[in-house]
This record gives C-alpha cells, structure tokens and sequence, in this order.
C-alpha cells in the first residue's frame, strides 16, 4: 500500500508543478464557466442576485389606439407569465432603445400606429370589404440585446405567438362574416356588432393563453429561486467537462512510462505491476478530486455559486471522480500510444461533454439522447448537482452516487483483465 500511495503522491506533485497541466485543470475550465454564463444570460450566483431567466426587463412603446395592441400588452402582464417577465411601459422609441442598448432591459417591444386597424379594418366592419384590400401591413419590432440572447428570444417567441394567434381569430372572423353577409342570414346594420365581438374574442383569446407556460415551469424548476442560474449550472458542468480532459491525461501518462522505459524500471523494482498501475490509476483520482474541489471552493467564494450541502457534494465529487478515472484507465488499456491517448481521450471528452448537456441544459435534448447520456459520468454528475444547487440532499443524489459507483467498478474491472494480459 506504501509503494502504491507512493506513486500516486508522485503523479499528483507531477501534475500540480506543470503550468500548462494547471492551466488546462483550473484556468481553462474557470474562464470558459465565465464565458458561457455571459454568453446564456446576466452573470448571476448567489440566492439573493437576479437569475438571467427570472424577472426578464421589458419595455413596451404602444402607438396603436384600438383594441388588438391592448391584447399583447396583457399577454406581457398575464399572471401566468410574472414570475418570468418584468414589463414597463414608455412613449418613446429611441428611451425604449436606449434601455436596451444599456443592458436595462433584455428587449424592446415595440407597436406602432395603425396594427389594430391592419388586422380588422373599420371598414370591414360596416359592410365595405373592400377595406381588406386597402389595409396596410404593420410591422411589430422587437429590439432584443445581443447580451441576451435567450432572453430576448422568449421575448420575440411571445409576440410572434400572440400576433399569430390574433391573426388566425381574424382570418376565421372574416370568413364567417363574409359567409353571413352573403348568405343573407346577417344584415349589414348587425355586421359591425358580430364584427366587433369576434375580434375581442379573437384578441382575447391569444392573450388568454399561456403561450410559454411549459418553458417557464421547466426553467422554474432548476432552483430553488424560481429562475435558471447559469453560472451555478457552468461551475459545476465546466468541472466535469475538463474532469474528463484530465483523467484521459492520466491514463496517457501510463503509455508515456512505458515509452520511455520508466515503467519497465519500476516493474524491475521490488513493486508489483498490481501496485504501479494501481498507484497511476490512484494518483488520476487524486488529481481530478483535486481539480474539482479547487473550481467549486473558487466559484462559491468568488461569485457565490450554490453547490449544496457540503457532505453530499464531497460524496458527488469521489463518485464522479471514481467513474471519470475509470474510463480514463479504460483508454489507456486499449490504445496503443500517448499520442491515440490523448487524440481519443480529448474525442471521448468532447463526445461526453455534447451528449450530457455541458453547453446546453440537457432537458432541451430529444428524450433517446437525454436516455443514451447517462452511459457518461457527465450526466450523472451534472443530474446530482443540479438537484444539491436546488436545495437537495445525500439521500436526492443517492441514485447518481450509487450509478457512478457501478460505472467505475465495471470499467476498473475491464481495464484490469486489459492490463494483466500486457503485464502478466
């Protein structure tokens, strides 16, 4: 055990004294958690600071007088959408910009004069349905901040909803007001009544709905605080990411000892292959415990992020680490050379990294591909931390620790029979 615990100790001072080694365990993973949390949203950590999809800022300009712009300024006031949305009115358009354009708000939206009147012109309703064919098109703009990509496009799928839904109720409304007319069964002295009163139920209806309820309640449901932390779900997805990246490395270390003959010296040694590859196999598994825990010590004290109880995230680290080193180890059994090592081993983490959600929150998969991730230490591990971010326990990632556990076994188990045919 002495000699085993020896070579791992050597391996993690190895790879703590290498510059480059931390840049790629600790610098890279930080700064990209940075990136990709600007690049989702507003940089936000701690309970108390505003998540990037809870409170969205909006501004509305409304020039339109009649009653079909009055429908999607209710959509953005309905009380399904209050959690998610934050709306103000202004009368101008170059202030609504201007907010905007200082990150005030995530998007403009913005009604000009006359939209009321392009759905369901007056004339219509009085008999003349050549007013159809005189109608102008009006144009709704939404000003969106590149800042804010995600939120500027709910905001955008929102009006285009809403209007979509007004227009079919026009289009409906205009055939059965033509068919009435026509049939005789209507007068046209009654035509501005029924005209009128299929417009308000079209308009209505469109702001009745819950045009994005689904998405909302799916973001809601990530933390505790009712919206999406993207830099609590980077810090932890960017550690497992570069996890990956670091116990391939390890594993590659095995093929470089053997190529440049410090292996065959240690064997030589009074120290059993069992003990060097179990020294390599530890001191991998040290390195990404190492790793993992310096990134969510930083982030926590630095920006606040929420990682949960502090025993069941300790038991979370050791099992992903565990599952992590034991593909690592996998790859070093089977390639030929460092060079296949780390070709592969940077190919399996990237492939890992896409199918687990380490970019993109995984919900947003197809349900085979959300099904087909959990074959990666990757998915588990982020699936365990979301729910401790969320305020969840030991025994909510019971499930996770217990997978990542059984991974690692039947992976160690393989690498293993692997190496003692090459050293036996």
């Amino acid at each position: 055990m002495k000699k085993l615990l020896n070579v791992a100790l050597k391996d993690l001072r190895v790879a703590f004294r290498d510059p480059a080694a931390l840049i790629g365990m600790l610098a890279t993973p930080f700064l990209l958690t940075l990136v990709m949390a600007f690049a989702f949203g507003r940089l936000t950590g701690g309970a108390s600071q505003s998540t990037g999809l809870n409170d969205i800022p909006v501004v509305i300009v409304n020039h339109d007088a009649g009653q079909f712009s009055q429908y999607i300024v209710q959509a953005f006031e309905s009380k399904e959408l209050s959690a998610l949305l934050e709306p103000s009115k202004v009368n101008d358009d170059a202030l609504a910009r201007s907010l905007v354009d200082s990150d005030k708000a995530a998007a403009a939206v913005i009604i000009p004069a006359g939209f009321s009147e392009s759905i369901l012109p007056s004339g219509l309703t009085s008999g003349d349905f050549s007013a159809l064919s005189k109608r102008q098109q009006a144009v709704v703009e939404v000003y969106g901040s590149l800042s804010r990509p995600i939120s500027a496009s709910i905001i955008r799928s929102l009006v285009a909803q809403t209007i979509d839904r007004i227009s079919a109720g026009q289009a409906g409304g205009q055939v059965a007001m033509t068919q009435l007319v026509t049939s005789g069964l209507v007068s046209l002295q009654d035509l501005q009544t029924i005209g009128q009163a299929i417009g308000e139920r079209a308009g209505q209806t469109a702001a009745a709905q819950a045009l994005i309820g689904v998405k909302t309640e799916a973001v809601q449901s990530q933390t505790s605080t009712g919206g999406f932390d993207w830099l609590g779900y980077m810090a932890p997805s960017m550690a497992i990411m570069f996890l990956m990246f670091t116990v391939t490395s390890g594993g590659r270390t095995i093929l470089s000892e053997r190529q440049w003959g410090t292996l065959s010296r240690m064997l030589a040694s009074p120290t059993t292959p069992a003990q060097v590859l179990g020294g390599k196999v530890v001191g991998t598994f040290l390195t990404g415990v190492a790793q993992v825990f310096i990134l969510a010590l930083v982030s926590s004290v630095a920006f606040g992020v929420r990682w949960g109880s502090p025993v069941a995230v300790i038991a979370l680290t050791l099992a992903v680490v565990a599952a992590a080193t034991g593909w690592g180890i996998l790859l070093a059994a089977f390639v030929k050379s460092p060079g296949q090592a780390g070709s592969l081993g940077a190919m399996l983490a990237l492939i890992f990294a896409g199918m687990a959600g380490n970019f993109v929150p995984r919900m947003n998969y197809p349900q085979w591909l959300q099904t087909a991730s959990y074959i990666t230490p990757n998915a588990w591990g982020l699936e365990g931390f979301t729910k401790l971010s969320g305020g969840g326990s030991l025994a909510d990632v019971a499930g996770p620790i217990v997978a990542l556990l059984i991974m690692a076994a039947v992976l160690f188990s393989i690498a293993v029979i692997a190496f003692r045919r090459q050293y036996r």
